[in-house]
């Protein structure tokens, strides 16, 4: 069987709060970098992003080193898919910042999205050292998965589930690596487990039937599929569990 899809951590937005050191009173709150900031977190609770960048370039234009500016810069940034720019503020803030796992994180993902696997990587064994840190364990284990390199996966993966057992993206991932690694009968529960955390995730079934079809249990795969089948709407989706029911009936 060919790779199956597995599921990829988006980043979270987390607002961070003000440290101590930036309350300062200032007699112009507007030029205050606090205060800009302050303006910018209420825009991106309501969805104003231009409008949060307005706010956090003031801030910035006031005091460069305004640490909670700086990572939620990156954040708008990422999501307005500026990756560019939010690695450049993600890096301005970790200056200011190096031992938060979280933005290490961040800006791993940032750097994925910019095809750096290296700096990539470099990020997620900062964050994992930091506080073990099971979004960037995911990320090292899918950047191994995603270069064949199995038993550090498995590895990294299961380091992310010990920190948060309740990821089904987490116990997918494992069950992918278990099946590329033929140990198909490992990879059911892992897969299972996944189903029963997200049990409307198509993707997950569809895994499950490959396990199962792997494990020389066809009856168990023909019947899942069957009834995730009137399930799907993406007709794509249908043509690929058509073809494993098909492959099934063949092979019976």
């Amino acid at each position: 069987m060919s790779r199956s899809r597995f599921a990829v951590l988006a980043l979270t937005f987390a607002v961070a709060g003000c440290a101590s050191t930036q309350k300062k009173t200032i007699k112009d709150p507007e030029k205050d970098p606090q205060n800009q900031y302050e303006k910018a977190v209420i825009s991106v609770r309501y969805g104003l992003e231009d409008e949060a960048l307005k706010y956090l370039n003031l801030a910035l234009s006031l005091d460069p080193a305004h640490a909670p500016s700086l990572l939620l810069l990156g954040n708008v940034q990422y999501r307005k898919g500026n990756y560019g720019e939010a690695a450049a503020a993600f890096e301005k803030y970790l200056a200011l910042r190096p031992n938060d796992a979280e933005a290490h994180v961040n800006l791993g993902l940032t750097y994925e999205k910019l095809g750096m696997a290296e700096k990539t990587e470099a990020e997620y064994v900062t964050a994992l050292g930091l506080d073990g840190n099971p979004t960037a364990a995911f990320g090292l284990a899918k950047l191994s998965y995603e270069q064949n390199k199995l038993e550090p996966a498995l590895e990294y993966i299961r380091k992310a589930i010990e920190k948060n057992a309740k990821s089904a993206a987490y116990y997918n991932l494992q069950g992918v690596i278990l099946n590329q690694m033929h140990r198909y009968a490992d990879a059911l529960p892992s897969f299972q487990t996944a189903l029963l955390l997200a049990p409307d995730d198509a993707y997950v079934s569809i895994n499950l039937g490959i396990a199962f079809i792997n494990n020389k249990e066809p009856a168990k795969a023909r019947e899942l599929f069957e009834k995730l089948l009137p399930k799907v709407q993406d007709e794509e989706l249908k043509t690929k569990i058509n073809e494993y029911l098909k492959f099934i009936k063949d092979n019976s």
